[in-house]
Parts: C-alpha cells; sequence; structure tokens
C-alpha cells in the first residue's frame, strides 16, 4: 500500500455525515467496561474520543498510518478541556504490521480496510490471537459501483491520466457480507453483518467532488500533483474539471421547496461485527 498524503481539514469536513456509519458500527459493540480498547485507522481522531464517554474507564488507544492524521488527533486530545480524555492516546501505526495485545477487548475499525487488498488475511490473524469475549468491529464502504466511485478509474484508464491509475480506488479490495460473514464465523465469532446505504444531502456547488476528493479520489489527485510539479503539467486541473462536470451530471440537484440546491448522495456500507464465542456454533 503506497504511503498517501492525507488532508485531515477535508476528511474532517464532512464529520457530521461521516460520524453516523461510526456510531452505529460502535453500537453493535456490546461490551460494558472493557480495559483495552482500540481505533484502527482512526483518522484525525474527532469520532475516537467520543469512546472516551462510553468507556470512560478503558485505555483506548487510536492508530493510523498518516503522520498528519495523527498529530491532528494528538491536538485534539492535548487541546481538550479538563483532562476529559486523559484516557485517550494516538500513534503512527500501519494496520498491516500491528498485532493485538493478548488483553485487548474491542478493535474497531472505521472505514480504512478498504486501503488494503490482503485485510481479510490480516483480520483472520487478529481474530485468531484475541481471547474469548473479544469483539471486532469494521466498517467499509460498499460504493465501488457507483458513478462517483467507477469514474475515477475511467478517468485514471484514459491515456491522458495513466500515470494515476495505480493510484485508482476501484473498491475491489472490499469483499461481500458473505465473506465477511465466513471470516467470522472460522474463528468463533458470533457475527453481526448488515449493509447500510445512507443519502446523504449535500450542499455546494460541488457536493459530491467536495465528499469524494477526502476519501476515494485522494490518491489519484495526489498522484496527478506530484506529476504536475515535476513535468510542469496540468493534470490535476484536468481531471478535477471532467470529474465535476460527470458529478454534476450523474448526481442533479434538488431543489426544494425554498429555492434552495441540495444533493442527494447514496453511499452504501458495510458493517462486520463480531464478539468471539468459543462454543458458538451454527
Amino acid at each position: 500500500m503506497r504511503n498517501f498524503v492525507w488532508d485531515p481539514a477535508q476528511y474532517a469536513h464532512f464529520a457530521g455525515h461521516r460520524a453516523r456509519p461510526f456510531v452505529d458500527l460502535t453500537n453493535a459493540v456490546q461490551v460494558d467496561a472493557p480495559k483495552q480498547v482500540y481505533d484502527i485507522g482512526c483518522g484525525p481522531g474527532n469520532m475516537t474520543v467520543t469512546l472516551a464517554h462510553r468507556w470512560p474507564e478503558a485505555s483506548i488507544t487510536g492508530f493510523d498510518a498518516s503522520a498528519e492524521m495523527i498529530d491532528d488527533a494528538r491536538r485534539l486530545v492535548t487541546q481538550a478541556d479538563d483532562d476529559q480524555y486523559a484516557n485517550v492516546s494516538f500513534a503512527q501505526q500501519n494496520a498491516a504490521t500491528w498485532e493485538p495485545p493478548a488483553e485487548t477487548d474491542a478493535i474497531v475499525s472505521n472505514a480504512m480496510f478498504q486501503w488494503i487488498p490482503n485485510h481479510i488475511d490480516i483480520i483472520s490473524e487478529w481474530l485468531k490471537s484475541l481471547k474469548p469475549g473479544a469483539w471486532f468491529a469494521m466498517q467499509v464502504p460498499g460504493n465501488s459501483v457507483a458513478r462517483s466511485h467507477q469514474f475515477i478509474g475511467e478517468l485514471a484508464g484514459e491515456e491522458k491520466f495513466s500515470v494515476a491509475a495505480d493510484a485508482a480506488y476501484t473498491g475491489e479490495t472490499v469483499h461481500s457480507v458473505e465473506d465477511y460473514t465466513h471470516m467470522l464465523l472460522e474463528h468463533s465469532f458470533r457475527p453481526n453483518v448488515w449493509e447500510s446505504t445512507y443519502h446523504q444531502v449535500l450542499t455546494g456547488p460541488d457536493p459530491v467532488f467536495d465528499w469524494v476528493k477526502g476519501a476515494a479520489l485522494r490518491p489519484v489527485l495526489q498522484k496527478l500533483t506530484e506529476h504536475d510539479a515535476e513535468h510542469g503539467t496540468t493534470l490535476h486541473d484536468s481531471f478535477v474539471a471532467r470529474y465535476k462536470a460527470e458529478m454534476l451530471d450523474a448526481y442533479p440537484p434538488y431543489v426544494g421547496p425554498d429555492g434552495q440546491e441540495v444533493t442527494v448522495y447514496p453511499f452504501r456500507r458495510i458493517f462486520v461485527v463480531g464478539h468471539k464465542e468459543l462454543d458458538y456454533f451454527i
């Protein structure tokens, strides 16, 4: 997995919209008093710190491979009043090389594993090592068939933009709900796997572009920016112009009774939650 430079501010621009899947995910983790909780792929930490209120006696650690995200997460904790996040810490860590400690009670991961092609293998090793009673919960976008995501690959596949082809998000690393259910069952986890489509109501002149550029589109834009800086080209701007035009056509705005334009953007997500029960059988 190539190391991309993430923009915490852009990612957090839709913090409210991105919060609901995290809340829905963690609400399914039915543990009352865990001692050790890990948030893998924590981003800027704005959702990780909510776990401090739910589990005030737990040691909560957020990991992310991005140094920029971890810097923002640490600032969030240090600038908080009254030590309200005293039980939360953050560290830069690549999920592919991490191993959960023996006393781990819960692992959560929100919209991160889609970036790791062999994530089922990685998660399986974690599930195997987790103690009885432990919880695992992750959520990944299942929007690869949406025009907002398909068009990234189509554009990057054109000869003009081919320098970014290897960075295009295709969704091929996201598996089916059946695959994730079987993964949990193989390691004696009681599975709770489902999918939801959130119809996000977005505003602004290019709302879908603004949403996607903070995540799925980010690696392609970075690759094009780097190429432009080295070769004096304007591929980034050309790509963005083409993408914006296609998104306005694919997701036309809706004009409400007050005359305000909004864009309804469907976004499908897959949720995978499991509780390790060694005597559990279907």
